[in-house]
């Protein structure tokens, strides 16, 4: 493993976001979502013209059984994941989490299908599995490279498997960009095989095209 590196999640790129609702099945739209304080503001006020106390830019998509999904706009580069449904059962607050849980999954594998895209680009065969807690991309003549990409609530946890010299921090810089806002500290633990010159022909290839 030439490195570790762990960092806090954040939705920060809206066409990731739009593509997440596509693996989720949902077809995403533009709209403007407002916050209300309470119901009263939102019902009653609402429907005379109150536009809540703040309105942000969100994309959004609704499921089958009528949950509403809206990533909202926060700020240049940085989006929250906000969910609700017109009538709540005693269920919807498991079934929320569990909504929140499987769009930030869907929104991680698009992030892995770009670097899956960028190492196919550049002349080496890659693949990924799904784990328990994540992804792994296996890439090379016989897969016998790795990222190993988990993630426990808000947490993302990367590790590169057999890779070495630097080109192990340009296989992650997709991941990276696409996971954590760029203030987001990136705690990374470097392992050995970093300050090893790379000799094997794959990862010369990888170090010219990427």
């Amino acid at each position: 493993m030439s490195h570790c590196t762990k960092f806090e999640f954040s939705y920060v790129n809206e066409e990731t976001i739009a593509k997440a609702f596509g693996k989720m099945g949902i077809k995403p739209a533009t709209d403007l979502v407002s916050v209300f304080t309470s119901d009263f503001s939102k019902k009653i006020l609402g429907k005379i013209g109150y536009m809540g106390k703040q309105q942000f830019r969100a994309i959004c998509g609704q499921t089958a059984d009528k949950f509403n999904l809206f990533v909202c706009k926060i700020e240049e580069g940085s989006y929250k994941l906000l969910i609700e449904r017109g009538m709540i059962s005693s269920d919807d607050e498991a079934i929320m989490a569990d909504l929140a849980l499987s769009f930030q999954k869907a929104y991680i594998s698009v992030a892995i299908d770009e670097t899956i895209r960028r190492i196919d680009a550049s002349g080496v065969p890659a693949r990924v599995k799904e784990t328990f807690q994540g992804f792994e991309i296996e890439f090379g003549p016989n897969y016998e490279y790795g990222i190993h990409v988990t993630f426990t609530g808000n947490e993302i946890t990367e590790e590169v498997h057999g890779v070495k010299g630097d080109i192990c921090t340009k296989l992650t810089e997709e991941l990276e960009s696409l996971l954590s806002s760029p203030t987001t500290e990136l705690v990374t633990e470097w392992k050995p095989e970093y300050t090893v010159v790379h000799e094997e022909q794959t990862l010369q290839i990888l170090s010219a095209n990427l």
